[in-house]
């Protein structure tokens, strides 16, 4: 089992980030030739189904309703139901279908990015400028760059990608660009729909948490933190692996008094800063 670490955490070294989408970027009457690219990246371990007498992996099949024979992808084609009737469409006829919205990404205006709601924002993706070989120009795409910097606002886009049309923040970002999906509006719950408690904060006790807060302030350096759960999960894999014992999870317990808490919390702050100063 040596070195099963390492067999987690590999990845390869020689492949390069691929396009999610290509298209033209529509800024008025000029149309940009871009890729999309994915900005983050799944650190997680997923876990797979197995049988539990043999450890083989566990299959969905693809199975007619009709007549219940497994099929093959060879076998299996797309189709919608008019008026009873089951029309057929190959992946040729399905791609022509789709229009000319979908390789377009349209830039429906500029505003300030405090504008737009913190909530809505979600997935990251970097936009490029589209390879040579197919025509890609980079004159226009740096025009628009400079544009934005030099007034400082942020683009709203609406592309179509997947058979979904989307919403999204444009921004300039170091050599290309940054695009954040915007949530629809109907998409992002309320917050009426979360039980909140209400509850009484005693005065003193406030005070105390204000303390806390001021003197845990810290100058955030993005790249400094890593994400160690999975790394915690591949030590206890490990374990396992080594025939070793995995401890249950402790729960922690509720604080039921916070002003007890708040001063040991001050006087471990006001410790560690004590040994920075010595140190």
């Amino acid at each position: 089992m040596k070195g099963l670490l390492e067999i987690l955490n590999k990845k390869n070294m020689g492949d390069y980030m691929r396009s999610i989408w290509s298209g033209a970027m529509k800024f008025g009457t000029i149309f940009i030739p871009v890729r999309l690219y994915a900005a983050s990246e799944n650190l997680h371990i997923g876990f797979h189904l197995v049988h539990k007498t043999d450890c083989g992996r566990v299959r969905y099949k693809k199975v007619c309703a009709k007549d219940g024979e497994e099929l093959k992808p060879a076998d299996i084609v797309r189709a919608i139901d008019i008026a009873g009737e089951c029309i057929q469409f190959t992946e040729e006829e399905i791609k022509n279908l789709r229009p000319f919205t979908t390789r377009t990404m349209d830039i429906l205006g500029f505003c300030e990015s405090y504008e737009i709601p913190l909530v809505s924002l979600s997935k990251p993706y970097y936009i490029g400028t589209e390879s040579p070989k197919k025509g890609g120009v980079a004159q226009g795409f740096h025009m628009l760059k400079k544009a934005m910097e030099s007034t400082d606002k942020v683009a709203i886009v609406r592309w179509v990608a997947r058979s979904n049309e989307y919403l999204g923040m444009l921004t300039p970002y170091e050599e290309g660009f940054l695009l954040k999906q915007i949530l629809y509006h109907e998409q992002v719950r309320s917050l009426d729909e979360v039980e909140v408690m209400e509850a009484d904060v005693d005065r003193e006790v406030l005070e105390k948490g204000i303390k806390v807060v001021e003197k845990m302030a810290l100058n955030f350096d993005w790249t400094q933190y890593s994400e160690k759960y999975t790394q915690e999960l591949r030590e206890l894999i490990e374990k396992k692996a080594l025939g070793e014992e995995i401890i249950p999870e402790m729960k922690p317990p509720e604080t039921r008094s916070l002003e007890a808490e708040l001063e040991k919390m001050l006087a471990m702050v006001d410790e560690n800063e004590d040994r920075a100063h010595a140190g």
